[in-house]
């Protein structure tokens, strides 16, 4: 894991911090509630490549929270303000997810998960680079280069998984299995 942008993981920790504060003023006094982080949140975790405006996660518990107040305001290493705001359209049902990517996912360390009632894990790089094939958009295409470049996935590993996971899913899939063989192909 690199961390290029201290400021963007200060913000992600704030964000987690209204988050805990949140389900602790509703009186929430359980088990720590897992959140998964994917999109570019968690490329940031595992590459530090680019920033990002939004938090993509799903959660091991059905929350009731508001994401409007999910938001912070930091400035970016170079002087330009920013905002950091929870994805409330966010939904891992539509994305292509392998079916034990929460399984396979890591804890981030050092962001405080010890302290909070929401204990903070990342896609595995295989889970979010299969997770960003079905949208498949120029950020997406980015994203799967980058976690590729810094040796984190290996383009056949990725087809197995990738295909693996499709065959958890319903629907005209052809055009999947042509982006899968399209990305696999660029990253060889």
């Amino acid at each position: 894991m690199q961390s290029l942008h201290p400021e963007l993981t200060n913000a992600m920790s704030a964000m987690l911090n209204k988050l805990d504060s949140s389900l602790r003023s509703g009186g929430y006094t359980g088990a720590p509630v897992s959140m998964y982080l994917a999109g570019g949140m968690a490329v940031h975790y595992h590459c530090g490549t680019r920033y990002t405006e939004d938090v993509d996660a799903s959660f091991s518990a059905r929350l009731l929270i508001s994401a409007k107040d999910l938001t912070v305001d930091y400035v970016r290493e170079d002087g330009v303000p920013s905002t950091l705001y929870f994805d409330a359209n966010y939904n891992d049902i539509f994305a292509l997810m392998h079916p034990d990517y929460r399984e396979s996912s890591v804890e981030w360390e050092g962001i405080g998960n010890e302290t909070r009632c929401v204990y903070l894990r990342v896609l595995a790089p295989l889970d979010l680079a299969v997770s960003k094939i079905s949208r498949f958009s120029e950020q997406d295409q980015a994203d799967i280069h980058s976690l590729a470049d810094a040796g984190l996935i290996a383009p056949d590993k990725l087809r197995a998984h990738a295909l693996e996971a499709l065959d958890y899913y319903v629907g005209n899939t052809a055009w999947v299995r042509g982006t899968i063989d399209i990305i696999c192909s660029e990253i060889s």
